[in-house]
């Protein structure tokens, strides 16, 4: 299928492909280089050779003038040569880019379900269970959940408490939006403005500087 989300932020764009197409088909529209062939060959997997594909699929979609090329950094962070920039989230049979001119940035992209009840003690801290409430919706979770993942993503390093490393200040629960969040890492604070949208079954989330 083509792009089923697509939107502008900032220098950044952010879209959606929903994949559903044979693997044949991918390797054939994503153009692979040598390098990325051989990293092909090494995922044992058809989901991850899936995301593999359909991600270079979109840059070659949003970017058709261009070549664009994946590399990784030793933290498993990808990255793109050139003045862009690029975060990835993937759920089920979709998957997410971010790319545009910024320095540090993260996308989630999350399928919304009641699963997210059960997480929420892994991620919420006081401040947060307290703006929640008792009975919480699942897109408040979700919100709050996006949000945190786009920082551990920003964030690079790893050896992040989503608890204590990683707070969300109480927002405007709606279908899209934004929130200020903040990494509380020693070395590594800063805030965030984390923009949400819901489209039904799921949330994307980003920020970028």
């Amino acid at each position: 299928m083509p792009i089923v989300y697509k939107k502008a932020h900032l220098s950044s764009i952010i879209a959606v492909w929903e994949s559903t197409e044979d693997l044949n088909f991918l390797v054939k529209k994503a153009q692979l280089s040598a390098d990325e062939l051989a990293l092909l060959r090494n995922f044992k997997s058809e989901s991850r050779k899936r995301e593999f594909l359909t991600v270079r699929v979109l840059l070659k979609e949003l970017f058709p003038s261009e070549n664009l090329f994946i590399t990784y950094s030793k933290n498993g962070k990808p990255n793109l040569d050139g003045n862009k920039n690029i975060s990835i989230s993937h759920t089920k049979t979709y998957v997410a880019v971010m790319v545009g001119e910024f320095k540090h940035g993260g996308i989630d992209l999350e399928t919304i379900n009641e699963r997210i009840f059960k997480l929420a003690t892994k991620f919420l801290n006081e401040s947060e269970i307290k703006f929640v409430g008792l009975n919480p919706s699942a897109d408040q979770l979700q919100i709050i959940w996006g949000a945190k993942e786009v920082l551990y993503k920003i964030h690079e390093i790893g050896d992040v408490d989503f608890k204590k490393h990683l707070l969300v200040s109480p927002f405007t629960s709606s279908n899209s939006g934004n929130l200020n969040a903040e990494i509380l890492k020693a070395g590594y604070e800063k805030k965030y403005n984390v923009y949400f949208e819901k489209f039904p079954p799921m949330m994307i989330s980003w920020a970028c500087d």
